[in-house]
């Protein structure tokens, strides 16, 4: 036992500079890695990004009236850009069915048209909401979608993107978001807006 106490800081103290030694020899031969981004193909005069938001009350009983203007706060971004929002769903309407928001077509094209200079577009969603429940969202590219701007007929698919907070911002409020960056292919032609790069 003794002597397995003695050789144990002995062991730690070397464990540093054997741990530097080991991420000196990988750096040395690690070769070069080609990053690939996912890669997303959007048609100007067909498709649309849609961005689905659910509210799941928590309390018990809900108590939707207080406050009133509980809700949830949904924003999308295209490298920085915003094409939906920020918006507000209130929470006395999503307890009936979660909503879907369409996003402006021309915003979106004109904001991807700028990116696919480089080939590459980062798309954040953002969502703001109560911790006494569980607000989530979820982004949808879709072709030929035929729903309104605000819909509540459910889209059948996997989300290529979704978020869901889970630590509060402070006492009353959390806030999260979700962020991927994707290789963009666009195709069609639209109206031409100007946009930040």
């Amino acid at each position: 036992m003794c002597r397995g106490n003695q050789a144990g800081p002995a062991a730690a103290t070397s464990a540093p500079g054997s741990t530097r030694a080991l991420v000196g020899a990988a750096r040395a031969t690690m070769r070069r890695v080609e990053i690939r981004h996912p890669l997303v193909r959007f048609d100007a005069r067909h498709d649309d990004f849609v961005v689905w938001v659910r509210w799941v009350s928590l309390e018990q009983p809900p108590s939707p009236e207080k406050p009133a203007n509980q809700g949830v706060r949904v924003e999308l971004q295209l490298n920085k850009n915003a094409v939906l929002g920020p918006t507000v769903l209130w929470r006395r309407d999503l307890d009936r069915a979660p909503v879907y928001l369409r996003c402006n077509r021309d915003r979106v094209v004109e904001v991807l048209r700028a990116a696919a200079v480089r080939g590459t577009v980062d798309i954040q969603l953002i969502i703001h909401g109560s911790i006494a429940n569980a607000p989530y969202a979820a982004l949808f590219h879709t072709t030929d979608y035929d729903g309104e701007a605000i819909e509540t007929r459910p889209i059948e698919a996997t989300p290529m993107l979704q978020v869901q907070p889970s630590t509060p911002a402070d006492r009353w409020h959390v806030a999260a978001q979700a962020n991927v960056r994707v290789a963009i292919e666009l195709v069609g032609s639209s109206h031409r807006l100007k946009v930040v790069r």
